[in-house]
């Protein structure tokens, strides 16, 4: 693109792309970045709690609050603001497609894959990808090779009509209702073939046996809760939006029990080897560190091989420039 050979940003180029009246005219969106989000804690005061430094903290005391905060997401459309999601491949989306095709996926299906950046990777190796998307710029950035593969919508609503060697869902199950969370984790093993596997990182809050300590538990509501449920206190910008969009907040220990109540469990031997692969990595990025593998329950892998294929696909992905 001139523009971009030119020196002009990617955010700059979208937002004159989305701004354009051919644009809003055809797809009916509000203007990117023209609309500022309104102040939750005014809209619904009493469920905020204040604290020091500009921040919030809100009370989900009822089931119904979560389902208000999804819909104050959904009909501001929070994730059509840029700076939500990142566009670009970097090391990050090398690593995680490494993972995947470690994990030995011939086909992926990715949850929450913005403009595709992880499967522009796993494409361009040869793997029938699929990708599920709610965020309408997501269309507007995603990249050519495969934009036909993305599908818009919920994951629940949309029909496949196969499985999937590897589903990846990175920073996403945390911005779904936690109330709802089971019919979702239900829905991803469907999809996942009988010796495949799911990769999911999330923001898992306090000590893991594999990952050890990625989120410290810095609210007080936080430690004084137990580990086995979800969390009702959320943390908050100064205007009341959940911080990076997390509806769910929880311990390593409720995120593992949530998936084997739907008949996954964590293959904590492989786990161990990408902990140790990528050490240096998650000490860059430790937010990256709280990551299961998981598989069916009478899915025995053979271990030995498929370590090998990780050590192989993720040095690659380090050693890239």
């Amino acid at each position: 693109m001139l523009a971009m050979r030119n020196g002009e940003s990617l955010a700059s180029i979208v937002k004159g792309m989305a701004n354009s009246p051919e644009f809003l005219g055809r797809h009916g969106l509000v203007r990117v970045g023209a609309v500022e989000l309104p102040d939750l804690t005014e809209i619904f005061p009493t469920k905020y709690v204040r604290r020091h430094g500009g921040r919030s903290i809100f009370n989900a005391s009822q089931d119904d609050d979560f389902s208000w905060m999804l819909r104050m997401i959904d009909e501001n459309r929070y994730y059509d603001h840029l700076g939500i999601w990142s566009p670009v491949i970097d090391r990050d989306k090398r690593i995680t497609a490494a993972i995947a095709m470690g994990l030995g996926a011939e086909s992926c299906l990715e949850l929450g894959c913005f403009s595709g950046p992880v499967l522009s990777v796993l494409a361009d190796h040869g793997v029938d990808v699929c990708g599920v998307e709610l965020s309408h710029i997501a269309f507007i950035l995603a990249f050519p090779n495969v934009l036909r593969k993305l599908k818009y919508g919920d994951l629940l609503d949309i029909a496949f009509d196969r499985t999937f060697d590897v589903f990846v869902g990175m920073d996403i199950l945390e911005h779904l209702n936690p109330i709802e969370l089971p019919k979702y984790v239900r829905r991803i093993r469907e999809l996942i073939a009988p010796d495949g596997f799911a990769l999911i990182n999330s923001p898992m809050i306090g000590n893991d046996d594999v990952f050890g300590l990625a989120f410290d538990p810095y609210l007080p509501e936080w430690r004084q809760a137990e580990e086995d449920r979800f969390w009702r206190h959320m943390d908050c910008d100064a205007k009341g939006w959940p911080m990076h969009g997390h509806l769910v907040w929880a311990s390593p220990r409720w995120w593992e029990k949530l998936f084997i109540e739907e008949g996954l469990v964590r293959d904590r031997r492989l786990e161990r080897h990408v902990q140790l692969l990528l050490k240096d990595f998650f000490e860059q990025f430790p937010g990256r560190r709280s990551l299961f593998l998981l598989r069916h329950v009478d899915h025995e892998p053979d271990i030995a091989a498929v370590e090998k294929s990780l050590t192989a696909r993720i040095g690659e992905a380090l050693s890239a420039p």
